[in-house]
Formats: C-alpha cells, structure tokens, sequence
C-alpha cells in the first residue's frame, strides 16, 4: 500500500520536474492509476477491500456472537456479556480454539454495528416551570437499632426548581411506590404535570412501542387522584431522567456519609426530611435562583392538591385457616376465630399496617412486619374462644405472644391454675373491650395489692372507678325545698307482737 511519502514524491515530478504521467510511469514502475490518484488529491492514501477477508476460525461463530449482543439488548446494562465473557464461553461450550485478542476486536466491530457504543456525551437541558419532575429508587446501608439494613430511597426532584423530596422504606413494592408519592405531594403541597419514570414493574404492566405502556391499575389510580401524566423512559436509558440520577448519587454520598445510625426508620426519614429543607438554600444550576427561590416561581404554575390523600396500599384476597389466620408475605396475620375458614377476605397491605376486610367490614387491623416467617397475633381475636375452652388458657401462642403488662402475668399466674380461674382470667381481658387498658391496669394493681385475685373485685373497682358515677353531683338539700313538707307516718311496731300471740294460739291448740 502507498503512503503518503510515495504520493508526495509522485507529485514533485510531475508538477516541480515536469515529468508526465507517462514517464513517472515507466520510470518508478507505478501504474497510471495510481499516479492519477496521486495528482489529484493530497489526502492520505486508503486501501479499500473489494471483498472481505475471509477468517476461518472466527467466521463460524459470528451469527453466534451477533445473537448473544442482540439479546443483550434486552437485559439489564450490567448483566451483559463482555468480550471476556464471551471468549470463555466460545471456549467452554464450542471448543473454540481461537485468542482472546481476535473476539476482541470482532466484538468491538459488532457492538459498534448495533449501536450500543454510542458517545457518552449529554445535552445541556431547560426545563419550563411547573412542568417536569422526575422519579427513581435508589439503595443505601444505614443502620437501624443497631443492625446495618439495606433500605430503598425513594427520590423525586421538580426539574426546574430542583426542589428534592427523600423517604426511607424497608422495600419497592406497590404500596411504598404510592405512599412516596403522597407524601412528595404533601411536602411540596403541589403536584408535577408531568413526572418521569423508569419501567417499573409496579408502575408499568406491559412496555409497547416507543413511550406507550399498559400500565398498573393501582398506579393509573394515583394519576387519576392526582391529575398528573406519566412520562416512561426507554428500556435501560437512565440518562433520559438525569436529575433525579443525580440526586440518587447525590444522597447517598452527602446525606448518608457516614452511615447514620437510628432506632428507627420513622428516626432516619425524619433526619431525611430535615436534609430536604437544607436543601432549599442551595443554587440552582446555571441560576442566580436559590432551589426555595424557584421553587416559589414553579409553584404557580403545578397542579393544586386534592381534598383528601389517596389510600396507599396493595390489596389482595386472602383465605384463612383452621388457627384464624391469613398469610401474607411468609408472615402470618391473626383475624377473629369466628372469620376460622372464611374465603375471599381483603388484605390492604399499607406500608405499615396490615387491614383486614370481609366485604366493607373490617375485622383485623395489625402493625406490619417485615421479618419473615412470624406470626402476628392479636389475643383478643382468640378470647371468645378461649372462654368455651378454658384448658387452652396455659399454651395458647397468642396469649403467650401477646406484649401485656406484668400485673396482667401476675394474675395469670394466680388464676390459671384450674379451669375456673383460667375462665376469670380471660374475663379480665375482655374488661380491655370496655375500658381504656390504663384503668384496666390501676384496677389490677388495686387489687394485687390487697391479694384480691378474682375478676369479681377488678369488676368492682372499675365501677367505683368510673367517671360516669364519682363525677355525679353530691347531693343538695337546698334544691328540695320541698322535702321538710312531706309527713310520713310511723309504722305501729306493735302489731308485730299481735302476729307473735296468733302464733302462740295455733299452738296451744
């Protein structure tokens, strides 16, 4: 092949030494061609294949490597194959007998075929008041009463004021999508016209062409409640909702180092509340604006809220079993024994209670737990029960699980010694149906103190305890005038000794 040194020389003979082409020609053994060539342009000379070089150990494997890159497509960015991985897998599956250097460079050739190396620039954006915001999990170890968790942030950021929102969950699911939701609307007190999203499962059902998406009945119910369109990206291009990107990073890396340390996650989300309004004195990109500056300006033009907050749970049917109780992410939920057996009763699983429903009833209520494998009782759904079982008082789990007070044990102790005391015992605790527990507890204490151990005395000193009867009014004698008026008159005792001589009479005779 020529270079540009031969081009150069060509043409000081031709144009410095008046050579003609011919000449040039048959003195330096150059064809004409390629002298022509040389007279005409100055740029660097290519060689240009008419017909691909043929590479026998490469070539069958091609239509292979292309199939693998193609069904990358659809896979997560960093679960897909490198150059790396698929020599060892020509290696290990097809004796492939060729070098690493050699799939390398073919690789390289078919990604750029496919468009999947395409530069990694970015366009500089503006975006309109009121208009945009944008959305994204994000994770991060924090730890909670003094074990390091993995928690999910949930982000939202308003693209022109940059107004960020942050919130702490135990998990992704449906119900900590909606509830993010509510509670970003709250704490700005407005509403996005537009929010951008990536392809969430529990957002999205089926991706179709382009932008269009089926998308979850639970989530078109949050935009229909908050009058506010979705915006979906491409499969696997985060790019095309960068602020919020960023603010995920951003968190993590300001907010939660070092790692902070709370008892609770109500503890961590209010440390994160308090980082967001921080956050409202820092300048807006490319702005003279702080973020709370701007924010009053977008605020004009997002949506109002509506009169009341949507109800963020996931709902499913649940039947429950011979123990009273229905299932519900490995955990176990109690509902009162006499739902024992009942079908198609509603779950809301909120993201932190658990109700139950049989049609537009209520019947179990129950803190969330996210552990797994427990089984969450509440005793008062299994005293009915207990009372026609009173044997079962001893070994029954949700008396033996249930978090009561110690003069509650105290009494237990006491009374579940025989099948009588075990009935007054459960009678106690449904005196908690009637009464604030506080009362319930002052009684027992009462009557501990006195070794009164009988449902009898606790009943009796509510009673004297009640408000309804020592908040009566005492008894005034100048409101009845009328009383010194009323003449009663004595009965004659003695009478009663003429009934004592009739006595005597029948005796006698």
């Amino acid at each position: 092949m020529y270079e540009m040194a031969d081009y150069e020389f060509i043409r000081n003979l031709h144009y410095k030494l008046g050579w003609s082409i011919r000449k040039i020609s048959k003195e330096q053994k150059v064809s004409r061609q390629t002298i022509r060539k040389a007279l005409e342009s100055t740029e660097k000379p290519k060689y240009n294949l008419k017909v691909e070089k043929s590479n026998p150990v490469m070539d069958p494997f091609i239509p292979l490597i292309t199939e693998w890159l193609r069904n990358d497509l659809e896979s997560p960015p960093k679960q897909r194959h490198t150059a790396v991985k698929i020599f060892n897998r020509l290696q290990d599956e097809y004796d492939f007998t060729g070098g690493e250097s050699t799939v390398r460079g073919h690789v390289q050739k078919l990604k750029v075929m496919l468009e999947q190396d395409k530069p990694k620039g970015f366009i500089p954006q503006e975006f309109p008041p009121g208009l945009y915001g944008q959305f994204d999990w994000g994770d991060a170890d924090v730890i909670l009463d003094g074990k390091q968790v993995t928690i999910q942030l949930f982000c939202m950021r308003l693209c022109f004021s940059r107004k960020i929102f942050l919130k702490a969950f135990y998990h992704q699911k449906q119900e900590a999508l909606l509830q993010g939701h509510v509670d970003a609307f709250e704490y700005s007190g407005f509403v996005p016209k537009t929010i951008t999203y990536d392809n969430l499962r529990t957002a999205v059902k089926t991706i179709l062409k382009g932008r269009e998406r089926i998308e979850q009945d639970k989530f078109i119910q949050l935009r229909t409640h908050y009058l506010f369109d979705s915006r979906f990206n491409e499969p696997a291009k985060g790019n095309q909702k960068g602020q919020v990107e960023g603010l995920v990073k951003y968190a993590r890396q300001n907010f939660l180092v070092p790692i902070p340390s709370c008892t609770s996650l109500d503890e961590l989300n209010d440390f994160l509340r308090k980082k967001c309004d921080e956050y409202e004195n820092r300048q807006v990109p490319q702005s003279s604006l702080t973020v709370k500056e701007a924010f009053r300006i977008e605020s004009n033009e997002l949506l109002p809220l509506p009169k009341t907050a949507l109800q963020c749970c996931r709902e499913i049917y649940v039947s429950s079993n011979t123990i009273s109780q229905v299932a519900f992410d490995t955990n176990k939920y109690s509902v009162p024994t006499n739902y024992e057996g009942r079908k198609n009763l509603l779950l809301k699983a909120y993201v932190n209670k658990i109700d139950i429903y049989d049609g537009n009833h209520l019947i179990a209520s129950h803190q969330r737990c996210y552990e797994r494998n427990e089984e969450i009782f509440n005793y008062d759904h299994y005293l009915d029960l207990l009372a026609h079982r009173p044997g079962s008082v001893p070994f029954a789990r949700p008396l033996i699980y249930a978090k009561l007070e110690p003069v509650f044990r105290e009494f237990e102790k006491q009374l579940t010694r025989t099948t009588q005391g075990c009935r007054e015992f459960i009678q106690i605790l449904k005196l908690l149906r009637k009464y604030p527990k506080e009362k319930v507890v002052d009684a027992l204490n009462e009557a501990s103190t006195n070794k009164m151990y009988c449902f009898d005395t606790i009943q009796q000193i509510l009673y004297r305890n009640n408000e309804e009867i020592s908040n009566l009014v005492p008894f005034n004698e100048k409101e009845y005038n009328h009383l010194p008026t009323v003449k009663v008159q004595l009965p004659d005792m003695g009478k009663f000794d003429q009934l004592l001589y009739a006595d005597k009479k029948v005796i006698l005779h």
